[in-house]
């Protein structure tokens, strides 16, 4: 039947490496599970922006008519020291406030940040990232080092077989 999940397999497959993205996204920050919408953007966000193997050039390149900027990609999840929009600010309060990164505005340049003490999610341009601070979530990610290490294999190994102690050899064997 057309329309069906079984009939658009190129969408079921950009659906599950969203659902993906999203689920690394929450796991490896220590950011709560009820701001999945807001991943499920971002991610969307960097796929639009990124090259595919069905095309030269990135949706938004195809859409916009002009290659994407990626020097404002930032670690979803990390630490962020950010300014928000404060008209009654007194002149002695803190200026800037921390939390985390969440998210790009979607019309204008600029951040989403979460802020855990308010649970609230605001929007400005003006931050300083964390990004090099190790943070950990609720699943901590694992230090993983892969050793190599060399083998010299020598290519022709003689073998000789006895048949019984201090006899002539029953047969040489030669593997190469």
């Amino acid at each position: 039947m057309s329309g069906s999940p079984s009939m658009n397999g190129v969408v079921e497959r950009r659906n599950k490496t969203l659902k993906d993205m999203v689920r690394s996204m929450i796991c490896h920050s220590n950011l709560p599970e009820s701001i999945w919408g807001e991943a499920l953007n971002t991610a969307a966000y960097i796929l639009n922006r990124v090259s595919t193997k069905a095309a030269a050039e990135t949706p938004y390149e195809l859409w916009v008519g002009r290659k994407p900027s990626l020097k404002h990609f930032h670690v979803w999840g990390c630490p962020v020291e950010a300014k928000p929009y404060k008209p009654n600010e007194r002149k002695l309060d803190s200026r800037t406030v921390s939390n985390y990164f969440i998210g790009y505005f979607e019309r204008s340049r600029g951040y989403k940040f979460y802020d855990p003490k308010l649970k609230t999610i605001f929007e400005t341009g003006t931050a300083t990232f964390f990004e090099d601070i190790e943070y950990g979530g609720k699943n901590k990610v694992r230090d993983f080092v892969l050793e190599e290490e060399s083998v010299t294999i020598p290519e022709l190994i003689h073998i000789v077989v006895f048949y019984k102690a201090n006899s002539e050899p029953l047969q040489d064997i030669v593997i190469e």
